[in-house]
């Protein structure tokens, strides 16, 4: 569906911003799956560099959209979650003289197979970007919304502490969305925001749920080649629909027990907040602004309702 005045860009637009997840067996959200294999990395690398396209971070690729001095042929690597296998696929990427975003869930840092505090200012010492995937990883359109800005916070604020500054975007975890946790999103302070959708990006897509193409130990290389050459599906920005209130009431009511956000100890050295202190950590009065029932676009909103997209769920 095409809205009126919109028209898909040419191929010479298209943009893929390609999806890894972690490289280590035991670090991602959802059923169990093979990892890549290092050396089917190194062989997609290889096809990359080949490709000539110029790998952006994701928030680097956002800032020259417009801009004439812009990469003629840009592409975004992006990475969700990890640990030591991943570190040495960063470490591999760097070595072909590729960029990359990679998205960290910061109530997990630290765990056994995960990405410890030193691996993101190794990856910060690598030039690859670290963007935020919320707290716990749990999915944001299945959540209060009280939950969703404690997500958002305490990601954001975790990751500063950690590397020494807020991330600035964001890959919604499981890649669920809606209109309400989309302005949540925006009012954190997020430049840009990823969801998954599985068809190439382009300039006029909507920033805050940038379309991703899912690369597994599964894609074909031919594929890969194909989505490098710009060919493969794209689409024009669709209405966000509002978040469905009862439904999103009956996913709570399944839950056992009220929802427990992993606060630790501390954040930036000072003792840990529970939800009534959220005024402090400055994103409460500015969600009170979203009516969780409008249809239409939210109070502040950066966009009209109609260049809105549709959230939607890891089909992984």
């Amino acid at each position: 569906m095409v809205t009126a005045g919109q028209h898909p860009p040419g191929r010479g637009h298209l943009v893929p911003i390609l999806r890894y997840r972690s490289f280590d067996p035991h670090t991602t959200r959802g059923a169990p799956r093979r990892p890549m294999p290092l050396a089917t990395f190194a062989r997609h690398c290889q096809l990359i560099a080949a490709s000539g396209r110029q790998t952006m971070s994701l928030s680097g690729h956002m800032s020259m959209i417009g801009n004439a001095a812009a990469p003629r042929r840009p592409l975004v690597i992006t990475i969700d979650d990890g640990g030591g296998m991943t570190m040495t696929a960063l470490r591999l990427l760097v070595e072909f003289g590729l960029t990359a975003t990679v998205f960290v869930t910061s109530s997990r840092v630290g765990d056994p197979g995960y990405f410890h505090r030193t691996d993101l200012h190794r990856i910060r010492g690598l030039g690859i970007e670290i963007g935020g995937s919320g707290h716990t990883g749990r999915p944001l359109n299945e959540l209060a919304r009280t939950d969703v800005i404690t997500e958002l916070t305490l990601s954001r604020r975790r990751l500063a502490g950690a590397v020494g500054d807020e991330p600035r975007t964001f890959a919604y975890p499981g890649g669920g969305y809606d209109l309400s946790v989309r302005q949540l999103v925006i009012s954190a302070g997020y430049s840009s925001a990823c969801a998954v959708r599985d068809v190439l990006s382009h300039p006029n897509d909507d920033r805050f749920a940038l379309a991703r193409l899912t690369v597994d130990a599964a894609t074909p290389d031919s594929r890969l080649v194909a989505w490098l050459g710009g060919f493969g599906h794209s689409e024009p920005r669709h209405p966000v629909l509002a978040t469905d209130r009862l439904l999103r009431l009956r996913r709570i009511g399944r839950a056992v027990g009220p929802f427990r956000p992993r606060l630790g100890r501390t954040i930036l050295g000072s003792p840990a907040r529970g939800l009534d202190d959220l005024d402090d950590l400055g994103l409460a009065e500015a969600a009170a602004s979203v009516d969780p029932g409008a249809t239409g676009a939210p109070a502040g909103s950066a966009e009209p309702a109609e260049l809105q997209t549709v959230g939607d769920l890891d089909r992984g």
